[in-house]
C-alpha cells in the first residue's frame, strides 16, 4: 500500500517538499547567528530535519485507514503529530552531536524542533508545559509504533536524510517509545532547566535570541507545510521582483521638483538632505534608524525612498519592504501613493495587508482563488507590503500559528513604523528587546518615523536619525500655536466658549476634538443649537457613525470648493492620520503627543494668513473620563510639561516633546512587562494572550444606510442562510464582500453589568441591523444633513460613551 500524506499525494513526495522549502527559507536569508557554536547552517538543517519529520506518523495504519475512508469514524490514534515531533527531536539530537555544541544547547535546540512538530496543526503552549506528556497519549504512541509499515518509514526516513553524514534507525526509535525513554528525558530536563533555574542564570539577550530562533522553526515549517498543500509550484511568487528609481520619476511626474511655495522647498530640501544623508549614516551593523519631522513634509513618500536607499546598500539581502501602520482608516490612502509609485504592480510587488483587506492576489494578469490569495497575503509574500501595527506586532508576540506563519517572511526585511508614538509605553521595553533581536540575529532594518518621536531607543546609541539637523524643521514652523488655559472649567462654560468663537470667527475653519463621544456629541448638539445652517456646515465624527459616512464626511471637509464655514466636532479619531487643515483647534486635555497630533490639522500646509491657533481646555466633567483613557500619569506629565506655559509657538513644540519623552521614558523602565516575561521564559501561550488593540465586550451593528449598503448586507445574508454551504465555504464567500460589509457596521461596547446593547431589532446573523425601508430609531441618519448625522443614539440606553 502506498503511504499518503493527503488524498493526491504520497508522503514521501509531502516531505521532501516541506523538507526542502523549510531549508530554503532559512539558507536564502541572512542571519548573524555566530560563527563558533550554533550558526546559520545549523539552523538551515534543523529546518530541514523538521519539515522532512513532520509528517512521518502519518505512516500509522490508523492514519492511512483515515486518509482512505475520511466519512467513517476514527480515534485519537490517527493523529501524527506527537509521533512525528519525538522522533524530529532524536533525529536532530543525533545531528546536533556531532557538532560543537554544549549540552544543554543540543537538547534545547533538538526539543525546539520538537515543539515545532508537535504544534504544527496547533498553537503553542508554554514551553515547559510541552515537555509533559499525558499518559493516555503515550499509550497512544506504543500503539502507533506498533502499526506502521516499518519498512517503509526507514525508506522514507534514509531518503531524507541522505544529505546529513547521519543514518538513524526506525528501530531504534521503535525501542525508545516502547520503553518510554522519553518520559523521564522530557521530565528531567524541565526540572534541571526550569525547575532548578538553570535556564535562569542565561542572559536576557541569549533568551530573546532563543525565543526568536524557535519561533523561526516553527513559522518555517508552518509556512512550508501550507505551501506545498496550497500552492503549485508553478504559481508560487518569485522574489526576484525589483523597482529602480521609481521614487524619482513620481516625484518628478507630481511637479514636486518645481516648488511653487515655500513649504514645497522645505519638502524638497528634507527629502534631498535625508536620501543624501543615508548614504553617511547607515551601516550594516545597525538596524535601528528614525525619521523625525513635523506634519506635512511628506514623510510617506520620503521614507519609502529611504528604504530604497538603504536595499541599495544591502545588495545581499533580497528585502522585503514593510510599511506599517497604526491605523486601517489610513491605509489605503497611503497604498494608493506607493501603488502610483510603483506603476501599478502585480501582488509580487505590492501588497495590503489587514483585517479588512480584499483576499485577492493578483499573479501577473491573474487573480488567485480565495485560498491561495489569502496564504500569500497573509504570509506576505510580495517586495513591498502595507499593513497595520496590529499584523506585525501580533505576528512578534504570539503563540498563535496562523501569525506566526509570516514570520520567516519578516527576516531581512526593512520595516517601516510610520506614527511610532502611538505605541504605548507600557509596551516600550518589549519593542526595544524584540526589535534589537531582530536586527541584530535577523538582519532586520527598523525605520521609526513620527513629528513626535518617543524615546523607546536611546538617540545616537542605540538609533539614528536619518533627518541630518532634523531639529531645524521644527524651528521653521510657526503655523500653529498653542493656547494653554490652565483654569478648570465647566463643560457648559467649554461650549459656551466654542459657540462664542464660531459667531466671531465666521471667515474661520474650527475644529474641536473632545475625549469621549459622550461630550462629543453633546458639544456638536450645542452648536447645532446655537449656529444657523446658513452660517456654517457642522459635522459630527466619531466612531458611533459608520466608516461610509466618516470617509463622505471627510471628503466634505477637505473640499475646498465650498464657500461657507465648516465646524468639526470630533473625538480623537480625527488625530489618526486625518489629512485636514482648519484655522482653529479646540482640544480638551490629554498627553502632548495627541495635543501635537491636534495642532497638526491646523494650518497644515502653512496656506493661512495667520498663525493658527490651538486652545487647550481642562473640563473638570472630562477629567475623571480623560485618565481612564489615557491613563492619569500620562496626563500629569504632559500638564508637569506645561506648567507656566500659556502659550508657545510651534517652533518651540520640539523642546516640549523632549521632555515629555524623557519623562514617559523613565515610567516606561518601571513598568513590569507580563509580555516580556513570557518571551523570556519561552512561555508562548501566556505571550500569546498579547493583544496590541485590546478587545472590548462589543455589539455590532449593520446599517441600511443606502441601496448600496442594502445590497451588501442581502449578499451576507444569502450567504450565511445557505445551508448547502459549510461554515468554511462561508467565511470564503463573506472574504470577498467583507471590506464593502464593514464600511457599513459600527461597534458598540457593551454597558458595565449588561449582557447586549440596547436596539430596536433581534440580530440576524451576528448583527443588528437597521433597515433601509425602517431605519431604527437608535440611529440617527439623514442623507447629505450633517446636522442629523449622529449615528448611534445612546441617550436611547442611557449609556456613557
Amino acid at each position: 500500500m502506498k503511504i499518503l500524506s493527503h488524498p493526491d499525494k504520497l508522503l514521501i513526495d509531502h516531505l521532501k517538499e516541506v523538507a526542502f522549502i523549510c531549508k530554503n527559507n532559512i539558507e536564502d536569508k541572512k542571519y548573524n547567528l555566530g560563527t563558533n557554536s550554533f550558526n546559520h547552517s545549523i539552523i538551515t538543517d534543523l529546518a530541514y530535519i523538521s519539515g522532512a519529520m513532520h509528517d512521518v506518523g502519518k505512516a500509522t495504519t490508523f492514519f492511512q485507514n483515515y486518509i482512505r475512508n475520511p466519512e467513517k469514524e476514527t480515534t485519537s490514534l490517527k493523529n501524527h503529530a506527537l509521533i512525528s515531533s519525538l522522533l524530529a527531536k532524536e533525529i536532530a539530537l543525533k545531528y546536533l552531536s556531532k557538532k560543537q555544541i554544549n549540552e544543554v544547547d543540543k537538547n534545547l535546540f533538538s526539543l525546539f524542533v520538537f515543539t515545532a512538530v508537535k504544534r504544527h496543526h496547533g498553537n503553542l503552549q508554554n514551553f515547559s508545559d510541552e515537555l509533559i506528556i499525558k499518559n493516555e497519549l503515550v499509550k497512544n504512541l506504543i500503539i502507533q509504533v506498533e502499526n506502521i509499515d516499518e519498512i517503509e518509514v526507514q525508506k522514507i526516513i534514509d531518503e531524507l536524510l541522505k544529505e546529513f553524514e547521519i543514518q538513524y534507525q526506525w528501530s531504534d526509535f521503535k525501542n525508545y517509545i516502547q520503553k518510554k525513554e522519553f518520559e523521564d528525558e522530557l521530565k528531567n530536563f524541565e526540572i534541571e532547566f526550569f525547575t532548578l533555574g538553570e535556564y535562569d542564570d542565561i542572559k536576557p539577550e541569549k533568551k530573546a535570541f532563543l525565543f526568536y530562533i524557535h519561533q523561526l522553526l516553527y513559522s518555517s515549517l508552518l509556512f512550508a507545510d501550507k505551501s506545498d498543500v496550497i500552492l503549485p509550484k508553478e504559481i508560487r511568487p518569485s522574489s526576484e521582483k525589483t523597482f529602480k528609481n521609481l521614487v524619482e520619476k513620481y516625484r518628478q511626474e507630481k511637479g514636486f521638483n518645481n516648488p511653487e511655495t515655500e513649504i514645497d522647498n522645505l519638502k524638497n530640501e528634507a527629502y534631498s538632505s535625508t536620501i543624501e544623508n543615508v548614504n553617511k549614516v547607515f551601516s550594516p551593523e545597525n538596524h535601528l534608524y528614525s525619521i523625525t519631522l513635523p506634519t506635512g513634509l511628506g514623510k510617506t513618500i520620503l521614507s519609502f525612498s529611504v528604504a530604497e536607499e538603504i536595499k541599495k546598500l544591502l545588495p545581499d539581502l533580497n528585502s522585503k519592504i514593510i510599511i506599517s501602520i497604526p491605523f486601517t482608516s489610513i491605509i489605503d490612502q497611503n497604498f494608493t501613493v506607493y501603488d502610483e509609485i510603483l506603476e501599478h504592480p502585480d501582488s509580487q510587488g505590492l501588497l495590503k495587508h489587514h483585517h479588512l483587506a480584499e483576499p485577492e492576489y493578483k499573479l501577473n494578469e491573474n487573480i488567485l482563488d480565495i485560498n491561495k490569495s489569502q496564504f500569500l497575503i497573509e504570509t506576505w509574500q510580495s517586495k513591498v507590503i502595507v499593513t497595520t501595527f496590529v499584523q506585525i506586532l501580533e505576528s512578534i508576540f504570539t503563540n498563535d500559528k496562523s501569525k506566526i506563519m509570516k514570520l520567516v517572511n519578516l527576516t531581512n526585511s526593512i520595516i517601516i513604523l510610520d506614527e511610532i508614538q502611538s505605541i504605548p509605553y507600557n509596551l516600550w521595553e518589549l519593542i526595544r528587546v524584540a526589535f534589537q533581536t531582530l536586527g541584530n540575529k535577523f538582519n532586520c532594518y527598523f525605520i521609526l518615523m513620527s513629528a513626535t518621536q518617543p524615546l523607546i531607543f536611546e538617540p545616537e546609541k542605540e538609533i539614528k536619525e536619518l533627518v541630518p539637523n532634523h531639529k531645524k524643521f521644527f524651528e521653521y514652523f510657526n503655523r500653529t500655536k498653542l493656547i494653554n488655559i490652565e483654569n478648570e472649567i465647566s463643560f457648559e462654560e467649554f461650549t459656551d466658549i466654542v459657540c462664542d468663537y464660531i459667531d466671531r470667527n465666521q471667515q474661520k475653519d474650527i475644529l474641536v476634538i473632545l475625549n469621549t463621544k459622550k461630550f462629543c456629541l453633546e458639544c456638536f448638539e450645542k452648536i447645532i443649537e446655537n449656529i444657523p445652517e446658513n452660517i456654517a456646515d457642522i459635522y459630527y465624527l466619531s466612531t458611533l457613525i459608520t466608516p461610509f459616512e466618516r470617509k463622505h464626511i471627510i471628503e466634505k471637509i477637505k473640499d475646498i470648493n465650498s464657500k461657507k464655514q465648516k465646524i468639526i466636532v470630533s473625538t480623537q479619531l480625527i488625530e489618526a492620520g486625518v489629512d485636514i487643515s482648519v484655522d482653529t483647534v479646540f482640544r480638551t486635555f490629554a498627553p502632548l503627543d495627541s495635543i501635537i497630533q491636534a495642532a497638526g490639522r491646523s494650518n497644515r500646509y502653512n496656506e493661512k494668513s495667520k498663525i493658527s491657533e490651538v486652545y487647550l481646555y481642562r473640563i473638570s466633567e472630562l477629567k475623571t473620563a480623560t485618565g481612564k483613557i489615557y491613563g492619569p500619569d500620562l496626563i500629569l506629565k504632559t500638564k508637569n510639561i506645561f506648567q507656566g506655559i500659556s502659550e508657545i509657538n510651534e517652533n518651540k513644540y520640539l523642546s516640549l516633546i523632549e521632555k515629555y519623552f524623557q519623562e514617559v521614558k523613565i515610567q516606561s523602565k518601571n513598568v513590569s512587562s507580563n509580555e516580556l516575561k513570557a518571551l523570556l521564559n519561552l512561555d508562548f501561550k501566556k505571550l500569546g494572550e498579547f493583544q496590541y488593540i485590546e478587545d472590548r465586550k462589543t455589539e455590532s451593528i449593520f446599517i441600511q444606510i443606502n441601496a448600496d449598503a442594502k445590497n451588501i448586507w442581502d449578499k451576507y445574508e444569502k450567504i450565511y442562510s445557505n445551508d448547502k454551504l459549510s461554515i468554511f465555504d462561508k467565511r470564503e464567500q463573506f472574504a470577498r464582500i467583507k471590506s464593502q460589509f464593514y464600511d457599513f457596521v459600527i461597534n458598540i461596547p457593551i454597558p458595565y453589568n449588561e449582557q447586549a446593547i440596547n436596539f430596536d431589532s433581534e440580530k440576524i446573523f451576528n448583527f443588528y441591523l437597521s433597515r433601509l425601508e425602517q431605519p431604527s430609531a437608535f440611529y440617527n441618519y439623514e442623507k447629505n444633513n450633517f446636522r442629523k448625522n449622529t449615528g448611534y443614539n445612546f441617550k436611547k440606553t442611557h449609556v456613557c460613551l
